[in-house]
């Protein structure tokens, strides 16, 4: 077996920067133990495979995501990448591209919408709906977790929260640029908080920021998946901009957009925008999106 793949960098606009994504964009007949062995052996945060949908009909396909370590019922920068890749395969008319083309995942269906803005093409994900799952009380535990001071969570005022807008994200504010900078992921503290709520990994932000048109500056760390940091976390930025209308961190319009910078401590800078609609007091028809950038192919033969 043959199989071709692309290297997409995700939710940037330059070459080595986003979230870099491995993408096979003819898997139907790969076997799903090959499919795992493949995203181990790549290494990478994400590895999709682009299969045939369940339901049938047009501007819709399958789509498996895995991690180097299992595979996730959804993952943003994947759906992203892979409508991208639809279009650089040409694989989509212009007029297709006016119109949402729908995946199917584990997790259900979602759509992607495409419009152009400063002459680059920006892909969107339609996300779910939130859900706040609760908060997590346990503030030392995260801070044991991040290797920093208690304090530098204590000082925004704020809770770490479990949100989901299709994949469940525990989010952690954090009072400066410094601190972020000094995180140093603790794996045995994240464990501890694992068996907590099931899951160690954490999405980290601040609204202080280094681009001064940027909302907030984010980190984010996923060891139970095998990733010890994402540079670009477009389903967590999701729950993120739910959890920064819920505690009135945005100017409470009818819509909001929200420009999240992440990847800087690991060298890929990623731009992420979030176009979202407030609805008493709570975000709704939230749109995750960016650009991404072709980094190359190739082909993997399988015996």
């Amino acid at each position: 077996m043959e199989l071709e793949f692309l290297l997409i960098d995700v939710f940037t606009d330059r070459h080595f920067g986003g979230s870099p994504l491995y993408l096979f964009p003819d898997a139907g007949e790969v076997p799903e133990r090959y499919m795992q062995q493949l995203a181990s052996e790549l290494g990478y945060g994400e590895t999709a495979f682009v299969v045939s949908a369940r339901s049938g009909g047009e501007r819709r396909s399958g789509l498996r995501v895995f991690t180097p370590a299992a595979e996730i019922p959804f993952g943003g920068h994947s759906v992203l990448g892979a409508t991208f890749a639809m279009d650089q395969l040409q694989r989509r008319s212009e007029a297709d591209c006016e119109r949402p083309f729908t995946w199917e995942l584990e997790a259900g269906q979602y759509q992607v919408m495409t419009r152009r803005e400063e002459g680059r093409l920006v892909y969107s994900l339609v996300q779910d709906a939130p859900v706040f799952l609760g908060q997590y009380f346990h503030r030392k535990k995260v801070a044991l977790t991040l290797g920093i001071a208690e304090d530098e969570i204590a000082i925004t005022g704020l809770p770490c929260e479990v949100i989901s807008t299709g994949l469940p994200i525990h989010i952690v504010p954090v009072g400066s640029l410094e601190s972020m900078r000094a995180i140093n992921l603790r794996r045995r503290d994240a464990d501890a908080i694992a068996r907590d709520i099931g899951f160690g990994d954490l999405f980290v932000f601040t609204c202080e920021t280094v681009d001064p048109e940027s909302t907030v500056h984010c980190r984010m760390f996923a060891p139970h998946f095998g990733i010890p940091e994402d540079p670009a976390s477009g389903s967590a930025t999701g729950a993120l901009a739910a959890y920064l209308i819920k505690h009135r961190l945005v100017k409470p319009n009818e819509t909001v957009r929200i420009v999240s910078e992440q990847g800087l401590e690991m060298g890929r800078p990623s731009r992420l925008i979030v176009d979202a609609k407030i609805y008493e007091g709570q975000a709704s028809s939230i749109q995750v999106g960016g650009s991404c950038v072709a980094m190359g192919s190739g082909r993997i033969s399988i015996p």
